[in-house]
């Protein structure tokens, strides 16, 4: 059965969901609604049945328990940094050692580098910069939209164009598709180092993010956001100042993610 214009709008009433709310879990969910009601001859309460049903189905799937496994495990993470005040070590180190970085543009700069060179797993990378780069953006009067902003518009688009990682993963399974498929023909490796160059939308936002750094742009709710006041840890006088409690788990677990994509593909980072 074809729907037609409702394919369409039903995507259009989720983007417009989202701008209103500003929530993007009540805006995806009224979208998957929606779409339930049009596949159940628009009765309500088998939409509301089917939604339920599709979101316990999901946990069925080996690789979404997996996905937020790692999430968590991720997260865990990052939290005991912060509850060790290895966070605090690195942010005290930065201060007194490298005065350009204890800036504003410093601090921005700070969270951009981290997006850039972790390049692993975007949901890593957000983390990571977040919270590497939060306490001095808040010292230094940078609002956590903006934090927020280059931490999100640096994980993806890096990711997507060093594909050594799940999005490499996901973009050679779907060459190999079209491949198969006969769509396209050659080497789904070579033909994904070749599309590199043409991922414009990443380019241009790695781009983009450089300008809203050093332009000092505010860009929508920027505009409005109000900093966070710095709080200083109440134990700072007694706080070593080093680097290594916070890098060293974070490389740890950088360098553990390929050599996880390397065993559990078999041998194949692009299956891991």
């Amino acid at each position: 059965m074809e729907y037609g214009i409702l394919s369409i709008a039903i995507p259009l009433l989720t983007i417009i969901l989202a701008i209103i709310t500003k929530d993007v879990i009540v805006s995806l969910m009224g979208g998957i609604f929606a779409g339930f009601l049009v596949l159940n001859s628009y009765n309500p309460i088998d939409a509301f049945i089917a939604l339920f049903d599709g979101i316990i189905a999901l946990f069925s799937e080996g690789w979404i328990v997996k996905t937020l496994l790692f999430i968590v495990m991720v997260g865990s993470i990052i939290r005991l940094l912060t509850l060790s005040g290895a966070v605090d070590s690195f942010v005290a180190y930065l201060s007194k050692k490298a005065k350009k970085i204890d800036s504003p543009t410093g601090a921005m700069m700070l969270a951009y580098i981290v997006g850039v060179v972790i390049f692993i797993e975007s949901s890593i990378t957000a983390l990571v910069a977040g919270t590497v780069a939060k306490p001095l953006c808040d010292k230094n009067g940078v609002s956590r939209e903006k934090l927020a902003y280059i931490c999100d518009s640096t994980s993806a688009p890096i990711c997507s164009l060093i594909p050594l990682n799940a999005w490499g993963a996901l973009l050679l399974g779907l060459i190999v598709t079209a491949i198969d498929s006969q769509v396209i023909s050659g080497d789904g490796v070579s033909l994904l180092i070749a599309s590199i160059p043409y991922n414009f939308y990443s380019l241009i936002t790695l781009a983009i993010v450089l300008g809203v750094i050093f332009l000092n742009i505010n860009i929508g709710p920027m505009k409005h956001s109000t900093p966070v006041p710095y709080v200083a840890p109440h134990n700072e006088a007694n706080i070593k100042a080093t680097p290594y409690k916070m890098l060293l788990p974070i490389l740890v677990m950088v360098f553990m993610v390929p050599v996880g994509l390397y065993l559990t593909g078999k041998g194949d980072i692009f299956k891991g």
